[in-house]
């Protein structure tokens, strides 16, 4: 992470975004999940009047045992009877059909939903600036592609639908109520005004809480993940019951969180049962009384039947609703943030009119370069620099000293405050990121190797190469060149060896060469080492620099390095304090003058005698035998 001034942890800056993300309205979000259904209309139309059926089903029930009773049981007639059994069991049968096939298509949209989705965020993720990665979590990004758009998912096609029968059911069963009886239905709503000052309750209380659980899941991911990928850090400064600690504060957070959203989720199902109850008891009483002191002629044992069930379908879909109250606020709170994080522009983006980087020659020039990553607090100060086609430039410097930001500008990771950088000729601003980014080449100090085979590790670079006929032996020829070839040949399946996630079956080394293979396979004009050789032991530092002496002849190369042997042939050698390049020459030259890179050259900075590595331990690591 690159910050100017004081650091911001994950979970902090995990709490700045989700705070950013509370400025989207819910009419907003709403809006733009239900824009994600648009393509699938048709499909939902049929879902949702497949869903209708098994709803009109449902509420000819308690009418059908109504008219059983009435004109079956009471009037003794046995052959009405049958045929009203039988027409319940139709019902029965058209809910099962209906129910079957509404759930399989909204199970085809939701997948194809969260298809999109994750798609629309995975390529929106490609495009956001390095800034955005300097700034944020892993764990939180992670659970905005997974657990996010799991719930926007689950309300969009579930839970919205389902939520449209409910609302069916409730007006079709107060409409059936009516026409048997307004009296008797009109003491059923009785209970209507607390069931309203209910919901406002439940509505009110739960927002909040459910947001807070979004973020506190965000969080837990966030220190799962950080936790994860510095295990070996971690036990290496026996670490293991500190960071327990540091992540059980984190779970609580979580804990307390769904505690909150609980109280409302509990409370809320016993008082609607007690409400419901309630209606059934004055159904029974008031009803009861009606028949049996006849001041009611439309009121028979089966119309009391029917409304008790009836009734009991009412609360049904509103205690459903209740239920998925919560999934609407898990999705409100999960389409904010993911919509927020959709709606990040990249720092970096290709100006209007911006053309394509013909071929070059690898002339680069720095032109009184100013830049600050926060935007106040510069690392680079007036730097100028000019690189020949086909120069050496090595990076001298302190840690912090800028070497890693020039790199950074080069490739357009960032852009500039002040001053310009131009490629032969052409300002890097002017020109597509792409075809900028195409013609260079960047060899990282802890290099990453994706999950995979070795020759897609090396092709990494050239996407489609593998397709081509003569694409294995590109791969086998750019291997020979780093001294791979030998080894990569000797191992069971050769070139479709498997590599672990970042490489954790090959040695520091091996990664390391790799990686080498892979920048020299995609041919760049300008190549970028950075402190490539220095995690690296001397043998394979030796074999490195062989390598590097056939590939970068010709081209443009900048390389950061701490030892020696790296930068002592190159053609400039750039030296650089506080962000200011406070001297440049060759190797001799800047000895001779006796300067800041002598100084640092006979106190041992950053050089070791005789290629020794000088800032640290590094483990030996080379190619097996």
């Amino acid at each position: 992470m690159i910050t100017g001034g004081g650091g911001i942890t994950p979970v902090s800056m995990s709490s700045m975004l989700d705070e950013e993300a509370r400025l989207t309205s819910d009419r907003e979000v709403v809006r733009r999940m239900l824009a994600l259904l648009q393509p699938y209309k048709a499909r939902l139309f049929w879902s949702l009047l497949l869903i209708l059926i098994a709803s009109a089903a449902t509420l000819a029930q308690p009418r059908i045992i109504q008219l059983s009773i009435d004109r079956g049981i009471l009037a003794g007639h046995l052959h009405e009877l049958n045929l009203w059994a039988a027409a319940y069991v139709a019902t029965l049968l058209v809910f099962w059909a209906a129910s079957y096939y509404q759930v399989w298509i909204l199970s085809w949209v939701g997948q194809r939903v969260l298809f999109t989705l994750r798609t629309r965020m995975f390529e929106h993720l490609q495009r956001l600036s390095l800034r955005f990665y300097d700034r944020e979590s892993i764990g939180h990004i992670i659970s905005r592609n997974t657990s996010d758009v799991s719930a926007i998912n689950e309300i969009l096609t579930q839970g919205l639908l389902q939520s449209i029968a409910d609302a069916f059911v409730v007006i079709g069963t107060i409409a059936i109520l009516f026409s048997m009886s307004v009296r008797l239905a009109l003491v059923t709503m009785v209970v209507l005004p607390i069931m309203y000052l209910l919901a406002r309750w439940f509505a009110n209380g739960s927002r909040p809480a459910y947001r807070r659980i979004r973020h506190t899941i965000s969080m837990v991911n966030a220190a799962l993940a950080e936790n994860i990928v510095g295990m070996k850090l971690i036990q290496a400064f026996r670490r293991e019951e500190r960071n327990f600690d540091e992540f059980d504060v984190v779970n609580r957070e979580n804990v307390k969180a769904q505690k909150r959203a609980i109280f409302y989720h509990a409370g809320i199902i016993p008082i609607l049962d007690l409400v419901d109850m309630t209606s059934t008891s004055l159904l029974l009483f008031v009803g009861g009384g009606w028949i049996l002191s006849h001041t009611a002629p439309e009121l028979t044992i089966g119309v009391l039947t029917a409304f008790m069930l009836y009734t009991a379908r009412f609360f049904e879909p509103i205690r459903d609703l209740a239920s998925r109250w919560d999934q609407v606020q898990a999705a409100l709170a999960a389409g904010e943030r993911i919509f927020h994080l959709l709606d990040l522009q990249p720092d970096v983006q290709d100006r209007p009119g911006a053309y394509e980087l013909p071929p070059i020659q690898g002339h680069v020039v720095f032109d009184d370069v100013t830049f600050a990553y926060d935007g106040i607090h510069p690392i680079l100060r007036h730097a100028s620099l000019e690189a020949r086609p086909g120069d050496r430039i090595a990076l001298v410097g302190r840690t912090g000293a800028g070497k890693s930001t020039i790199v950074r500008l080069l490739m357009r990771f960032y852009d500039i405050q002040e001053g310009k950088i131009t490629v032969d000729g052409h300002d890097i601003r002017d020109v597509t990121q792409k075809s900028l980014r195409r013609q260079m080449g960047l060899v990282l100090q802890e290099p990453f190797l994706f999950a995979g085979t070795i020759k897609d590790n090396i092709a990494f670079g050239r996407p489609g190469i593998l397709e081509e006929p003569d694409g294995l032996e590109q791969i086998r020829q750019a291997a020979e060149v780093v001294g791979l070839r030998e080894w990569i040949e000797s191992l069971p399946g050769q070139y479709d060896a498997v590599v672990e996630e970042r490489g954790g079956n090959l040695s520091g080394g091996q990664r390391q060469l790799i990686s080498l293979a892979r920048a020299f396979l995609a041919d760049p004009r300008i190549l970028i080492l950075d402190e490539a050789t220095s995690s690296v032991d001397t043998e394979t530092e030796a074999l490195i620099q062989r390598a590097l002496d056939r590939v970068l002849a010709g081209r443009t190369s900048f390389i950061i390095a701490h030892r020696l042997s790296t930068i002592k042939h190159a053609t400039k050698i750039l030296v650089l304090d506080h962000g200011e390049i406070v001297e440049q020459g060759t190797h001799q030259e800047l000895l001779e003058q006796e300067g800041y890179y002598y100084k640092l050259y006979t106190l041992g900075f950053s050089f070791g005698d005789e290629d020794e590595i000088a800032e640290g331990y590094v483990e030996e690591v080379g190619v097996p035998e």
